[in-house]
């Protein structure tokens, strides 16, 4: 294991795993987590020689399957019940259902190679972006160009849209820090599709209920296995 990767782990799980032990609320220690981690690639990106060609206005990858855990989407929805009006979350949630009902449609390995315009993106912006998931956060490319070759071509997945090593090396460190945290402190560690997941947490109200008590919480939902 690399050291600068293990040391990244090992700093977020003790954090993590101290704030979750002194509280229930998962979400106070995911934003701050996410508070950590956007701090730790910030300075990761200035590091590096190589920068990013992500910028507000390119949501290519905003087309991909996402897997999210539990409490990500207890962040989102609690963040869509506060800033978003009714009507605009009956609308997010009715381009959700219909992403749903082709995801359902399709394997693992199809739902990787089918672009699904993500029901939370608009006008090309991520409405949710302060409580985007881990998966989209990690996620960045130092060629734009071949994000867009990608996109238009999904079936080609040996396209590489190339990355700064360390700052995913940090990313996926960190990542995996929060989640181990969570796991040893008894909270759900099943990894859901973000779409089904999302509709079953506005829809059934016993979700959070479940998580809050260590149970498997989500039904429904597609678990990723």
């Amino acid at each position: 294991m690399h050291p600068t990767f293990q040391t990244a782990a090992q700093n977020e799980y003790q954090r993590t795993a101290s704030q979750l032990v002194t509280s229930k609320d998962s979400a106070v220690a995911l934003k701050k987590s996410y508070e950590r981690y956007d701090n730790l690639i910030a300075k990761a990106i200035d590091e590096s020689s190589i920068k990013p060609a992500c910028k507000a206005g390119c949501a290519f990858c905003c087309h991909y399957k996402v897997e999210v855990r539990a409490h990500e989407i207890f962040l989102i929805k609690d963040f869509i019940s506060k800033t978003f009006s009714a009507e605009k979350i009956q609308v997010v949630l009715a381009e959700a259902e219909a992403n749903a009902a082709i995801i359902r449609t399709l394997t693992p390995e199809q739902h990787l190679t089918t672009n699904l315009k993500c029901a939370l993106l608009q006008d090309n912006q991520c409405s949710i972006y302060p409580v985007r998931p881990f998966r989209c956060r990690n996620f960045h490319s130092t060629d734009a160009s071949a994000c867009e070759q990608s996109h238009n071509d999904p079936d080609d997945m040996e396209i590489s849209t190339g990355m700064i090593e360390d700052v995913a090396m940090i990313a996926d460190a960190h990542t995996q820090g929060f989640e181990a945290a969570a796991e040893q402190t008894g909270r759900d560690a099943s990894v859901y599709d973000f779409t089904t997941a999302l509709l079953e947490a506005f829809n059934e109200p016993n979700t959070l209920k479940r998580y809050q008590r260590g149970k498997k919480t989500f039904q429904t939902a597609i678990e990723v296995n």
